[in-house]
């Protein structure tokens, strides 16, 4: 299991709403993810899955396609090579 944050950028047309939620169940439904947990002011998902680089960038491409800018990662992973 490896564990990744995910700081994202809101586009203006996205303020102030309860969107990060909407974001948040887009990855749930992800295969590989097995949890995901919301830090509305802090605009950081907390992502929970199993995987090495290839699901990573899989969760990055979720992100963007629902209209949000990856600022950055940050995470624990217990993927050997990672």
């Amino acid at each position: 299991m490896a564990d990744v944050h995910v700081y994202v950028n809101r586009p203006p047309d996205r303020e102030g709403g309860g969107t990060l939620e909407e974001l948040a169940e887009a990855l749930r439904r992800l295969e590989h993810v097995s949890g995901v947990s919301v830090d509305s002011p802090g605009n950081v998902l907390a992502v929970t899955f199993e995987g090495g680089r290839a699901e990573r960038e899989e969760i990055e491409r979720t992100v963007r396609e629902a209209g949000y800018e990856v600022s950055r990662l940050s995470g624990r992973s217990d993927v050997p090579g990672e």
